[in-house]
């Protein structure tokens, strides 16, 4: 019997783990033995910038996860809010791997209050998003089209990438269980 994926219990196929392990295996490693300086351009649709490094010595930035934890708030109710560092790690990686440099955000942290109320203009909202944690971002990667990082995200083989309907060329990006929609 195959083993299950972790996220949704859906038997995986041989075909299935070896894609995730070319994956794997081609991502850049996280715990890079010579702590080279992680560096990030984040620029959000309002026109607020952040480009600095925010990993050096093998740890996070304090000061960086602050700017960027602000430049990630909650737009709606002016609130910063918790801000998972793996996301900025994936954002990392991504970067490393995909055409262009930067990513412009155009939502990440939500208080539960503006996640609700976009729940209800919506209907498609999670109320239990897990941009309430400060564990997602929407983001998108200027020249390239959605689908491109889209695919390049889930070879990452790091939690869950989501693609919304309709014509936006923004990107879901979580630290959460992987999956993908």
């Amino acid at each position: 019997m195959l083993p299950a994926c972790p996220c949704c219990a859906r038997p995986f196929g041989r075909r299935a783990w070896l894609a995730l392990g070319l994956a794997c295996a081609a991502a850049p490693a996280l715990g890079q033995a010579d702590g080279a300086p992680r560096h990030l351009l984040l620029a959000h649709v309002d026109g607020e910038r952040f480009e600095g490094i925010y990993w050096r010595g093998g740890v996070h930035d304090p000061e960086a996860l602050a700017a960027i934890a602000w430049l990630f708030r909650d737009r709606e109710e002016g609130l910063a809010g918790p801000l998972d560092p793996a996301l900025l790690d994936t954002l990392w990686l991504l970067d490393q791997r995909v055409p262009g440099r930067g990513f412009e955000v155009a939502s990440a942290y939500r208080t539960a209050r503006t996640q609700a109320a976009l729940a209800a203009r919506w209907g498609r909202a999670a109320t239990d998003s897990l941009h309430v944690q400060g564990r997602a971002v929407d983001v998108r990667r200027p020249g390239l089209h959605a689908l491109g990082l889209v695919g390049a995200a889930w070879q990452l083989g790091r939690g869950g990438v989501g693609l919304y309907r309709g014509a936006s060329p923004f990107v879901h990006l979580d630290t959460g269980p992987r999956r993908r929609w």
